[in-house]
Protein backbone atom coordinates (compact mmCIF):
# COMPACT_ATOMS: atom_id res chain seq x y z
CA UNK A 1 0.00 0.00 0.00
CA UNK A 2 1.68 3.40 -0.99
CA UNK A 3 2.44 5.50 2.05
CA UNK A 4 2.49 9.60 2.20
CA UNK A 5 5.79 10.76 1.62
CA UNK A 6 7.38 14.29 1.80
CA UNK A 7 9.98 15.06 -0.55
CA UNK A 8 13.42 15.74 0.30
CA UNK A 9 14.85 18.68 0.00
CA UNK A 10 16.80 19.40 -3.15
CA UNK A 11 20.06 19.79 -3.36
CA UNK A 12 23.47 19.01 -1.56
CA UNK A 13 23.53 18.86 2.54
CA UNK A 14 26.22 21.39 4.15
CA UNK A 15 26.34 19.82 7.07
CA UNK A 16 29.73 17.76 7.62
CA UNK A 17 28.17 15.27 9.03
CA UNK A 18 25.27 14.78 6.42
CA UNK A 19 26.23 12.32 3.66
CA UNK A 20 26.44 13.97 0.32
CA UNK A 21 23.82 13.62 -1.61
CA UNK A 22 23.34 12.99 -5.66
CA UNK A 23 20.33 14.42 -7.17
CA UNK A 24 18.94 14.89 -11.20
CA UNK A 25 16.11 16.99 -11.35
CA UNK A 26 14.58 17.44 -15.17
CA UNK A 27 11.05 18.58 -16.61
CA UNK A 28 10.48 16.80 -19.81
CA UNK A 29 7.46 17.76 -22.06
CA UNK A 30 4.27 15.67 -21.85
CA UNK A 31 4.81 13.65 -24.96
CA UNK A 32 5.44 10.02 -25.11
CA UNK A 33 8.67 10.24 -26.39
CA UNK A 34 10.31 11.92 -23.84
CA UNK A 35 9.62 8.58 -21.63
CA UNK A 36 12.83 7.67 -23.49
CA UNK A 37 14.41 10.47 -22.21
CA UNK A 38 13.59 10.15 -18.79
CA UNK A 39 15.50 6.73 -19.04
CA UNK A 40 18.46 8.18 -20.58
CA UNK A 41 18.21 10.60 -17.76
CA UNK A 42 18.33 7.87 -15.61
CA UNK A 43 20.76 5.60 -17.00
CA UNK A 44 23.17 8.48 -17.11
CA UNK A 45 22.81 9.71 -13.48
CA UNK A 46 23.08 6.12 -11.53
CA UNK A 47 26.37 5.81 -13.75
CA UNK A 48 27.74 9.16 -13.08
CA UNK A 49 26.93 8.37 -9.34
CA UNK A 50 28.46 5.05 -9.29
CA UNK A 51 28.05 2.46 -6.41
CA UNK A 52 24.92 1.41 -7.33
CA UNK A 53 24.25 -2.70 -8.14
CA UNK A 54 23.53 -2.89 -11.50
CA UNK A 55 20.30 -5.03 -10.54
CA UNK A 56 19.00 -1.64 -8.65
CA UNK A 57 19.96 0.84 -10.83
CA UNK A 58 17.80 -1.61 -13.96
CA UNK A 59 15.00 -1.52 -11.49
CA UNK A 60 15.75 2.20 -10.93
CA UNK A 61 15.46 2.76 -14.55
CA UNK A 62 12.22 0.87 -15.29
CA UNK A 63 10.38 2.68 -12.40
CA UNK A 64 11.44 5.91 -13.93
CA UNK A 65 9.81 4.90 -16.97
CA UNK A 66 6.56 3.44 -15.80
CA UNK A 67 6.48 6.46 -13.56
CA UNK A 68 7.04 8.73 -16.40
CA UNK A 69 4.80 6.92 -18.77
CA UNK A 70 1.79 7.15 -16.62
CA UNK A 71 2.39 10.45 -15.50
CA UNK A 72 2.31 11.64 -19.77
CA UNK A 73 -0.79 9.38 -20.14
CA UNK A 74 -2.73 10.06 -16.53
CA UNK A 75 -1.05 13.38 -15.99
CA UNK A 76 -3.95 16.14 -16.59
CA UNK A 77 -5.73 18.03 -19.06
CA UNK A 78 -3.34 20.28 -20.36
CA UNK A 79 -0.77 18.23 -22.12
CA UNK A 80 1.56 20.53 -22.75
CA UNK A 81 2.32 20.74 -19.00
CA UNK A 82 6.00 19.03 -17.96
CA UNK A 83 6.50 16.19 -16.19
CA UNK A 84 8.76 16.27 -13.53
CA UNK A 85 11.31 13.80 -12.72
CA UNK A 86 13.59 14.12 -9.60
CA UNK A 87 15.93 11.00 -8.54
CA UNK A 88 17.95 11.18 -5.36
CA UNK A 89 21.06 8.92 -4.18
CA UNK A 90 21.11 9.37 -0.54
CA UNK A 91 24.23 6.38 -0.75
CA UNK A 92 21.62 4.00 1.15
CA UNK A 93 18.70 4.75 -1.41
CA UNK A 94 17.30 6.08 -4.31
CA UNK A 95 14.38 7.75 -4.58
CA UNK A 96 12.54 8.50 -7.75
CA UNK A 97 9.95 11.32 -7.63
CA UNK A 98 7.66 11.98 -11.02
CA UNK A 99 4.85 15.15 -10.83
CA UNK A 100 2.72 15.93 -13.10
CA UNK A 101 -0.58 17.81 -13.04
CA UNK A 102 -3.16 15.06 -12.26
CA UNK A 103 -4.56 15.15 -8.17
CA UNK A 104 -6.05 11.67 -8.72
CA UNK A 105 -3.39 9.39 -7.08
CA UNK A 106 -1.59 6.07 -9.64
CA UNK A 107 -2.98 3.28 -8.35
CA UNK A 108 -2.78 -0.79 -8.89
CA UNK A 109 -5.39 -1.35 -11.43
CA UNK A 110 -6.59 -5.30 -12.12
CA UNK A 111 -5.82 -5.95 -15.46
CA UNK A 112 -6.57 -9.32 -17.40
CA UNK A 113 -4.31 -11.50 -18.96
CA UNK A 114 -4.64 -10.20 -22.83
CA UNK A 115 -4.28 -6.32 -22.08
CA UNK A 116 -0.88 -5.19 -23.21
CA UNK A 117 -0.82 -2.00 -20.88
CA UNK A 118 -2.15 -1.04 -16.98
CA UNK A 119 0.53 -2.91 -15.26
CA UNK A 120 2.93 -0.17 -14.78
CA UNK A 121 2.13 0.69 -10.72
CA UNK A 122 1.85 -3.04 -10.30
CA UNK A 123 5.87 -3.31 -11.49
CA UNK A 124 6.52 -0.33 -9.79
CA UNK A 125 4.89 -1.81 -6.44
CA UNK A 126 7.42 -5.30 -6.93
CA UNK A 127 10.37 -3.14 -7.69
CA UNK A 128 10.40 -0.74 -5.06
CA UNK A 129 10.59 -0.98 -1.05
CA UNK A 130 7.94 1.23 -0.56
CA UNK A 131 5.94 3.64 -3.33
CA UNK A 132 3.25 6.35 -2.45
CA UNK A 133 2.34 9.68 -3.51
CA UNK A 134 2.72 13.74 -1.84
CA UNK A 135 1.89 17.49 -3.26
CA UNK A 136 -1.96 16.37 -3.39
CA UNK A 137 -1.16 13.23 -5.46
CA UNK A 138 0.30 15.45 -8.35
CA UNK A 139 3.98 13.51 -7.16
CA UNK A 140 4.56 9.71 -7.26
CA UNK A 141 7.35 8.47 -5.44
CA UNK A 142 9.17 5.23 -5.10
CA UNK A 143 12.19 4.24 -2.89
CA UNK A 144 14.80 1.69 -3.30
CA UNK A 145 17.54 0.57 -1.07
CA UNK A 146 21.22 0.82 -3.20
CA UNK A 147 22.35 -2.59 -1.21
CA UNK A 148 21.27 -5.56 -2.69
CA UNK A 149 20.96 -7.10 0.85
CA UNK A 150 18.47 -4.36 1.66
CA UNK A 151 16.38 -4.85 -1.38
CA UNK A 152 14.11 -7.17 0.30
CA UNK A 153 11.97 -4.74 2.39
Amino acid sequence: MAQEHFPRSTGRSTSAAAPLRNTVEVFLPSEPKHVKTSRQVAASALERWGGIPARVADDAVLIVSELVTNAILHGGVDTHEAVGLRIEDTGNELLIEVTDGNSQPAQVKAVGGKETGGRGVLLVTRLACEWGTCNENRTTWARLATHLQEQAC
